[in-house]
């Protein structure tokens, strides 16, 4: 069960990162800037998310840190999806977040 969880939350973060590339992407700038911009923000998201909320991670802030900022990653992806006109896809993505962090949190 957990293993499935993990799998979910693994799934939810390539979800944060496509979240910040569509953002890029939409930005209104040439197709080679959207492009190199969609890279920068997506490393920058996975080497804030490496650094502070992975199971390696190099630094550390404790439960109630990684909560708040994993929360923000999470609101913050719904956030750019609702602003970029899916709004579904944004409740789903929170909703199904939170799921996964309570369903982390009871299972052993």
């Amino acid at each position: 069960m957990r293993a499935t969880a993990l799998g979910i939350r693994f799934a939810l973060e390539l979800c944060v990162l496509a979240s910040l590339a569509a953002s890029a992407a939409h930005l209104a700038v040439p197709i080679l800037g959207q492009a190199l911009l969609g890279i920068v923000f997506c490393a920058a998201g996975a080497a804030v998310w490496g650094t502070f909320l992975s199971p390696k991670r190099k630094y550390e802030i404790g439960p109630a840190g990684r909560l708040v900022l994993e929360a923000g990653f999470f609101a913050g992806a719904g956030l750019i999806l609702d602003n970029l006109g899916w709004p579904a896809l944004a409740i789903a993505l929170v909703v199904v977040a939170a799921a996964d962090r309570i369903a982390l949190a009871l299972i052993p």
